[in-house]
């Protein structure tokens, strides 16, 4: 009887994970659409190069500016409700951008909306939401298979959509791009109902316990002590070496053509796998490494962040012309290596003592300092390939080589924090 509820509540947990990642992976399809749908957003928008590249500079700030409050009101609200908010929001927005599409003012005031849909509130809960589906000792593992899922999910819209386009538009861009919003807000909604009927809305992760066993909502001063605690700024660094160490992996495509010699075709296609392919590798094994192998997430962000140091130092030395399967080969090692550091970087969270009822806050501050590097790292890589050619990638590399040693120093701290927590709790039991 009992084996039959262990297997009910396992499916049951995997379909929410399966809902969150779903969600997760859809809500930023649109934002970062030009990545992708480039030729048809200039062609239906009718806008210059430089106006769709504000576009995300615009949505940047705003999602800068929107994670601290979002990571209080993560904390003090139920997340059922503010995801299903967000992520039907989203919704509105594809569809009203797909009326609207070519007014740039409209655009901008879209982006700045989706800033709110897909940053704020949305973040922190969801992360919260999947910290809270699992026991301490499974978090690396439920965070891998999320970021499995999301990864899959993005991967199967983007697929759709480009499928969309080239049914429905013929050749058209400008109809292919209407019929691809259209269907990016139609599986919005159906990524939305997911979650509203898989996420048990008895959810009430904004909440303490006292000893009484009498839960209160959290307080400002239960937020402002997030700050306070040393494994939040620990979490920070290790999501900003990996934000910097994505943006260096995203340079080996060029890196690999323009003096590896690897033809455009075949760098383009390892480098969409990269992103979305070695997602669904490293996340999960990541996790399994965390639970199974190390029994500590902080261990296995070494073990990451080495892979790391290891798989971008080797294109230091790699020789012009290197053979293209023993290339491809190690672009995607890089990959999983990367992945190995995301898919785990939140779950974290217990070993460094990080209490649930302030997690979304937690989660918000690592992310807004963590992703601070998007805002930089991106213009001083090109202005280095401008000023030096083929020696400019070997500065990025080095630089990525470097951030990769800080995140080992990180995880090493970890390790060091999770053992004084863990002697504290043992403490605190004997007593």
């Amino acid at each position: 009887m009992s084996n039959t509820s262990n297997a009910s509540k396992n499916v049951k947990r995997f379909l929410l994970l399966f809902a969150l990642g779903v969600a997760y992976g859809f809500m930023y399809v649109m934002p970062y659409m030009k990545s992708s749908f480039y030729d048809q957003m200039i062609a239906a928008m009718g806008c210059t190069n430089a106006q769709l590249g504000s576009l995300m500079t615009y949505y940047t700030i705003a999602l800068t500016i929107s994670y601290l409050p979002g990571g209080w009101i993560g904390d003090k609200f139920n997340p059922k409700p503010v995801l299903l908010a967000s992520i039907f929001g989203q919704a509105i927005l594809s569809f009203l951008f797909m009326f609207t599409y070519q007014s740039y003012t409209m655009a901008v005031i879209i982006w700045l909306l989706m800033a709110l849909t897909g940053g704020f509130a949305f973040w922190p809960a969801i992360m919260k939401g999947i910290r809270m589906t699992g026991t301490d000792e499974e978090q690396g593992r439920l965070y891998g298979i999320f970021e499995a899922l999301n990864g899959f999910a993005s991967l199967l819209l983007s697929f759709i959509m480009i499928g969309i386009m080239a049914i429905a538009g013929k050749g058209d861009l400008v109809t292919g791009f209407k019929s691809a919003l259209a269907c990016m807000g139609g599986l919005s909604v159906v990524s939305g109902l997911l979650v509203l009927f898989l996420m048990p809305k008895e959810a009430t992760y904004g909440t303490k316990t006292e000893a009484d066993g009498e839960a209160n909502k959290i307080t400002f001063k239960d937020y402002l002590s997030a700050f306070k605690i040393p494994g939040v700024w620990i979490m920070a660094i290790l999501v900003w070496c990996y934000v910097t160490i994505s943006a260096v992996a995203s340079y080996l495509t060029p890196y690999s053509t323009d003096v590896l010699g690897m033809s455009a075709v075949v760098a383009a296609s390892i480098g969409t796998i990269r992103t979305y392919g070695c997602r669904l590798v490293g996340g999960p094994l990541g996790g399994v490494l965390a639970d199974k192998t190390f029994k500590s997430v902080s261990k296995e962000q070494v073990l990451g962040q080495t892979a790391c140091i290891v798989t971008l130092g080797i294109f230091l030395i790699l020789p012009v012309g290197t053979n293209s399967t023993v290339l491809v080969i190690l672009l995607l090692l890089v990959g999983v290596a990367m992945f190995l550091c995301k898919g785990t970087y939140f779950s974290v969270q217990a070993e460094l003592g990080i209490p649930t009822n302030v997690s979304a806050t937690a989660v918000a501050i690592a992310t807004l300092i963590g992703y601070l590097p998007d805002m930089f790292v991106h213009t001083m890589f090109g202005n280095w390939i401008d000023q030096n050619g083929a020696a400019g990638y070997d500065k990025i590399l080095l630089y990525g080589v470097g951030t990769a040693v800080l995140g080992v120093v990180a995880a090493l701290l970890a390790v060091a924090q999770s053992k004084k927590i863990a002697k504290r709790k043992a403490a605190e039991q004997a007593a």
